[in-house]
């Protein structure tokens, strides 16, 4: 982890397409946009009522990326955790920005749903192998 790297965990639902493409040195990317949707009780109408909303693009690479583009979809419930930062770019010749999730781990929000665990070869090794 870099220093002053700002780092996030976000737990809300996948509320894009996932779009997969090969970066320019030919590494598996994804992007897809994630909901966050506070809900809060309220105590006058006796029922929960929405809140405020966070909309972020989330970006992956690699065996992380290959693994999203082949197990989640648009609606899937998950936990995305990463860096953030600012991406700029132009649009209609007008300067944009917006934040974004560059995520290290990415998984399901079992709160919400399950899931049948496929594991790998390091799912079987000593977790003192795996850490080391």
């Amino acid at each position: 982890m870099a220093w002053n790297e700002t780092r996030m965990t976000l737990v809300g639902r996948i509320c894009t397409d996932i779009s997969t493409r090969l970066t320019s040195d030919g590494q598996a990317m994804a992007l897809f946009s994630v909901a966050v949707n506070e809900r809060k009780f309220d105590r006058e109408l006796g029922t929960w009522v929405a809140g405020n909303s966070l909309f972020m693009r989330v970006t992956c690479f690699s065996k992380l990326a290959e693994q999203v583009a082949v197990t989640f979809r648009k609606g899937d419930p998950v936990m995305a955790a990463g860096k953030i930062h600012t991406h700029r770019y132009e649009k209609d010749g007008q300067p944009r920005s917006e934040i974004e999730l560059t995520a290290n781990a990415i998984g399901p929000d079992l709160a919400l749903c399950s899931i049948e665990m496929n594991r790998d070869e390091l799912a079987d090794r000593p977790v003192e192998a795996v850490a080391a």
